[in-house]
């Protein structure tokens, strides 16, 4: 009766692991298509490039799809809980438009942030210092949302 549990458990692990396999080899094949982005080339945008470079795996296959995006900041001041010291609230603006090469199939939109708080200080430096690091978080975050609203886009293209 041993042998036979043994046995059993066995056979479903391979079953299950077996199954799994097919559908990761499956979704690889979803996943199959090459994005060039084309963004200006000022500070904040090639940091933006550079993210979606990574979250998208760029290879060197032929290219279907033109991604120009651009990413812009506003800062705007508030006042913070207690009223006594003004905090800048900034935003990230995406603009994208996504081309299909093949059907030539355009998509535009633009993505919004939520703000980031930055703390007020007296020092010059490190205000400057603290909108450089806001920016840079932004940037990598609406990346990420950029990527995951392409992937739904070329999902529904394809």
């Amino acid at each position: 009766m041993f042998v036979f549990k043994k046995l059993f458990f066995t056979i479903l692990i391979i079953l299950i692991t077996s199954c799994t396999l097919k559908n990761f080899e499956s979704t690889q094949k979803i996943n199959n298509y090459s994005i060039e982005i084309e963004t200006p080339n000022d500070k904040y945008n090639l940091y933006f490039k550079e993210s979606l470079r990574r979250y998208f795996q760029i290879s060197n296959n032929k290219k279907r799809y033109i991604l120009n995006t651009t990413i812009t900041f506003e800062t705007t001041k508030t006042l913070s809980v207690g009223g006594q010291n003004i905090l800048k609230s900034t935003k990230a603006k995406i603009d994208y438009k996504l081309i299909n090469k093949d059907t030539n199939v355009v998509k535009t939109g633009s993505i919004n942030t939520f703000p980031a708080l930055s703390s007020s200080s007296n020092s010059l430096y490190t205000q400057e210092k603290s909108m450089n690091h806001i920016k840079e978080r932004l940037t990598k975050s609406s990346a990420e949302s950029l990527y995951r609203h392409i992937k739904i886009i070329i999902r529904r293209l394809s």
